[in-house]
């Protein structure tokens, strides 16, 4: 134990061995310093990896041209805040890929004024907003199910033959004590015409005119 002790350099040596720039080098999210003028100053390995641009592509133009272009109002909005001394937090945008897909990037940045420069990580919930956008879906599915279900519901059942209803009682009576239990309607009767002919309008001819 006291030989491992002893071989091992002390912490602070540790430290100044290692690259200053190890953490942001292999970081999985997306580290970015970007400047006021709006071009990228650095970015790490994992924007390559995420978008599929090289680095020098992505610090060769506006960073506003890599977001989707519905984004692009409230990003410059926001961009515009940070550049002002606010910070973003939690703050979710698209950027395009390099084979035309959109990757969602949720945000957390700070500025630091005598740089000029904004400091940024942002990390790819792509999967969780299309899993979002899924379980959206099937609740609009079930809604539309359970509406479906509540009309099928409202129907009334009515026997074939005597055209009696079945209350929810599993009661059978006539439409009009249905109709007057359950609505305030009245009932006057009449004789459709067709009933007319097919019902009344025989009885009323004169012997010998039925041929």
């Amino acid at each position: 134990m006291s030989h491992a002790a002893a071989s091992d350099p002390p912490p602070g040596e540790r430290a100044a061995a290692a690259p200053p720039d190890r953490f942001f080098e292999v970081a999985i999210d997306l580290l970015c310093l970007l400047g006021f003028n709006g071009y990228f100053k650095q970015l790490n390995p994992a924007w390559e990896r995420t978008l599929g641009y090289t680095r020098d592509e992505l610090m060769s133009r506006p960073f506003i041209e890599f977001v989707h272009p519905d984004d692009r109002e409230r990003t410059l909005e926001q961009n515009r805040r940070v550049r002002a001394g606010d910070q973003a937090l939690a703050f979710e945008n698209r950027y395009v890929c390099k084979d035309g897909s959109y990757r969602w990037l949720l945000w957390n940045a700070t500025p630091v004024s005598e740089e000029h420069t904004i400091y940024s990580v942002a990390r790819d919930i792509t999967a969780r907003k299309h899993a979002e956008a899924e379980r959206e879906r099937l609740v609009v599915e079930l809604r539309a199910a359970l509406a479906e279900v509540e009309e099928l519901r409202a129907f009334i059942p009515i026997c074939s033959y005597c055209r009696n209803i079945r209350d929810d009682a599993n009661y059978w009576q006539s439409l009009e004590q249905y109709f007057l239990r359950h609505t305030n309607a009245q009932f006057t009767h009449g004789i459709c015409p067709t009933c007319l002919e097919r019902h009344v309008e025989p009885y009323l001819e004169e012997p010998g005119q039925g041929g």
